[in-house]
């Protein structure tokens, strides 16, 4: 049995009324964001998530630099159709970032996950997460120094941030690591990441 992985470039931001979000061409987005009432989407191939807590959570993959400019959410069954969250999406290509990256594993060996990131993240929070689910990020692993493994877990972090490259390392790997992980950084507003675990 063999275990391939494919990356693709995320940003993730966090609760927003409005919010400019930068991303990456090839990769996605994920909104997220707060709203009284019932409410609908209407973004190209977008998932929605979390229904009956009152927060909106809508994912766009597949971004192209023609998929910048301003986004609204709206209520839908208010009388004014009000405006929930505005977003401005600014899609860059960016030569530090692959855009898929397959690795491969045999069941109970060990396999690393290389994730090159933007200079201007360097200084920010890496993390690798496993979506299950309506959970966007469970499981999340992440390292705060430059130059130090994480502390023991499913999967192991080491940051290196003078060559702006995240690595993980997942170690016993079975069928069980079937799922979409992201790893990319944190800051205050945002997430940037990348996805997709496939198991052959």
């Amino acid at each position: 049995m063999k275990i391939i992985w494919t990356f693709t470039l995320l940003m993730i931001p966090g609760v927003l009324s409005s919010i400019s979000v930068t991303g990456y061409s090839g990769g996605g987005v994920i909104i997220t964001c707060r709203y009284d009432g019932k409410y609908t989407d209407n973004a190209n191939d977008s998932e929605c998530f979390n229904r009956s807590s009152s927060i909106l959570h809508v994912f766009v993959k597949t971004l192209n630099v023609s998929d910048s400019g301003e986004y609204w959410i709206l209520d839908k069954f208010s009388r004014d159709h009000s405006i929930s969250s505005q977003l401005k999406l600014n899609i860059k290509d960016a030569d530090c970032c692959e855009k898929s990256i397959s690795l491969s594993a045999a069941a109970g060996g060990s396999v690393n996950i290389s994730c090159k990131y933007p200079q201007s993240h360097s200084a920010d929070v890496k993390f690798v997460c496993r979506r299950s689910g309506s959970d966007l990020c469970a499981e999340e692993t992440s390292v705060k120094e430059s130059r130090r493994w994480s502390a023991e877990g499913q999967i192991q972090l080491y940051d290196d941030r003078e060559q702006q490259l995240l690595t993980g390392t997942i170690s016993h790997v079975t069928q069980q690591h079937s799922a979409e992980y992201w790893c990319g950084v944190q800051s205050m507003l945002m997430n940037a990441g990348l996805a997709d675990l496939d198991i052959l």
